[in-house]
């Protein structure tokens, strides 16, 4: 064997151990991204090239078809296939109902008078020409609505947690566990 012949048979090998170094990697990160996603799937952005950023504006809607203003939106159940829980198909993972469900149906008209402030920022936000007399009234609004669901929340837990069981207050420590699990 001529030393060329070695050198090269040493390079060929060299370089299929860093090619066998980087494959790994990555598919070590891909693997590490998907149980992350898994775990904590709404805190996590998407793959590259597919959010709204990157995208660029979209001809089309989340399903092909002609996107429609908001106004002009179909009722919920034409906004496409849902799963077993109720969820719009291809959405990621999802905990399940804060505080076990024992507060949903209570807390129904909070969530639908924040859902409308928001609403109200953005519409203030958005308009032109831009008024911040508006904006701030809808910002207000907002603030107060926050502060009486929060306080209306905070005496619907304490009382339930009063005079329900331990099954109950269990339910209840859920809605204050990280979003990884476990207590804080």
């Amino acid at each position: 064997m001529t030393p060329l012949s070695k050198r090269l048979i040493i390079a060929l090998v060299v370089s299929v151990a860093v090619n066998l170094l980087f494959a790994g990697l990555v598919a070590g990160a891909a693997i590490h991204r998907s149980r992350m996603r898994a775990e904590r799937g709404h805190m996590l952005p998407g793959p590259r090239g597919t959010g709204p950023r990157e995208m660029g504006p979209r001809e089309t809607g989340p399903r092909g078809d002609e996107r429609r203003p908001k106004g002009e939106r179909g009722p919920r159940e034409d906004r496409g296939p849902r799963d077993e829980h109720g969820r719009r198909e291809g959405r990621g993972p999802r905990r399940g109902p804060m505080f076990g469900g024992l507060l949903a149906e209570e807390m129904r008209p909070h969530r639908e008078a924040a859902m409308k402030s928001r609403a109200a920022v953005h519409d203030a936000l958005t308009h032109e020409p831009f008024d911040a007399a508006a904006l701030e009234r809808s910002l207000t609004a907002l603030r107060t609505e926050t502060a009486t669901t929060q306080n209306d929340l905070h005496k619907k837990i304490a009382e339930l947690a009063r005079t329900g069981d331990a099954e109950t207050r269990g339910k209840l420590a859920q809605g204050f566990e990280r979003k990884g699990g476990g207590a804080p």
